[in-house]
Parts: C-alpha cells; sequence; structure tokens
C-alpha cells in the first residue's frame, strides 16, 4: 500500500519539467470537471497561486516546497478518491497562510469563499505571538481543534501528516523523533477513529521506527 503512494507521488515528477507535471495533475481533474466548469477554474487558480507563493522555498532534502503541496492534493484525489472541488483547494492551500505573510484567512475568504477559509484555517497553526512565543503552548492549542474539527479536515490533515512522515528521511535525528511521537500522540487516534489512512500511517511510521533502529546498531 505505502509502495503503490509512492509510486502515485513520483509519477507526478516524472518527464520534462514542471508544464508536464501541471499537465498531468490537471489531466486528473479534467476527470471530474470541464475546463470551463468555475470548479476547474478555480482549483486551477489554487494551484497556480500555491506555485507561485512558494516559488522560493525548499524542504530540507532540497526539494521545491511546492512538490509537497501537490503530493498532497494527489494523495485526496487519486488515493482518497475526493471529488469535492474546495477539499483539493484546501489542500493545495494548506499552508499557504501560515508560510507566507501575504496570504490571510481573509484574502482566502474573498478568493475561494467561506468554506475553502474555514477549512485553510482549521489546518493553519496560530501565529506564536498569540502564545508569547511558546512553541509548545500554540501546538497544544492547534491540536485542540482536531476535538472538534468535522472528518473532511481530516482528508486533508491526515494525508499532510503522511507525506511528511514519508519524506522525514532527511531531516535530523532529533525531529524524525519529534515527528513520530506527534504523530503517535495527535493522529493516529483520528486516523482510526475516521478510517483515513490509518494503515498507511502505520507503514510509514513502522518504515521510519525500523530506519533508526538500524541505525543505531
Amino acid at each position: 500500500m505505502l509502495a503503490k503512494l509512492k509510486k502515485l507521488i513520483a509519477s507526478s515528477k516524472m518527464g520534462g519539467g514542471d508544464i508536464e507535471d501541471r499537465e498531468k495533475f490537471f489531466r486528473r481533474i479534467r476527470g471530474y470537471f470541464a475546463t470551463l466548469d468555475a470548479r476547474y477554474i478555480a482549483i486551477e487558480k489554487a494551484y497556480d497561486d500555491a506555485k507561485d507563493a512558494f516559488r522560493e522555498k525548499y524542504r530540507e532534502s532540497g526539494e521545491r516546497y511546492f512538490e509537497h503541496i501537490r503530493a498532497v492534493a494527489l494523495i485526496l484525489i487519486d488515493h482518497l478518491r475526493v471529488k469535492d472541488y474546495e477539499l483539493i483547494i484546501a489542500a493545495l492551500l494548506h499552508d499557504i497562510v501560515e508560510d507566507i505573510p501575504s496570504w490571510t484567512i481573509p484574502r482566502i475568504r474573498h478568493e475561494y469563499g467561506d468554506t475553502v477559509a474555514y477549512y485553510v484555517e482549521l489546518l493553519t497553526k496560530p501565529p506564536l505571538e498569540y502564545f508569547d512565543g511558546d512553541e509548545a503552548a500554540r501546538d497544544e492549542a492547534y491540536h485542540k481543534r482536531f476535538l472538534l474539527a468535522p472528518r473532511a479536515f481530516f482528508l486533508i490533515k491526515l494525508a499532510d501528516r503522511l507525506h511528511n512522515v514519508m519524506t522525514l528521511w532527511d531531516s535530523k535525528p532529533e525531529k524524525r523523533e519529534r515527528k513520530i511521537l506527534e504523530t503517535k500522540l495527535y493522529y493516529m487516534h483520528f486516523a482510526e477513529t475516521h478510517f483515513i489512512l490509518l494503515h498507511e500511517l502505520e507503514a510509514a511510521l513502522l518504515e521510519l521506527e525500523v530506519h533508526e533502529e538500524l541505525k543505531k546498531k
């Protein structure tokens, strides 16, 4: 199951550059919506907005940050079979408010509507200044939101967490350990409760833990 996901995510990057990547992504969307459908146009705008916003940002692996954004959307579309265009848009924009100062929840609401803004707000950690710079307090408050969040939120959030766990290999050991623990404490319960990506997360965590054990020997 994890191998299938890895293949799905890797396949989006094959070929001769970003034009082909974009074409492959929207080939999937055209399976749901005509190109003149307002929903297709809105997804296209979100894709382009996210790509432009994250143009100068890279992950620890050296990969463009936008590859993570696209991978989360691909997990929703191909693996979870999500067809709700607002969920797809929220997946494409899930990090934009948290990481890009020029994007705010009011801007999301103005450009994409109340439903997308609601999902993106749920997915966005509150600013650290609300907690006097206390990152632990901020994260605790953020994770408390999970208790009252709708199932649709977890389709995006668990896809995001799964991709992050699957791509932790290039992170520092301390970060890997922290993310593994955080996933077990705050994510696995909801994956099981809503039965969303439960087995995939278990497999990704096991793969990481085996890797950590082998490195210690």
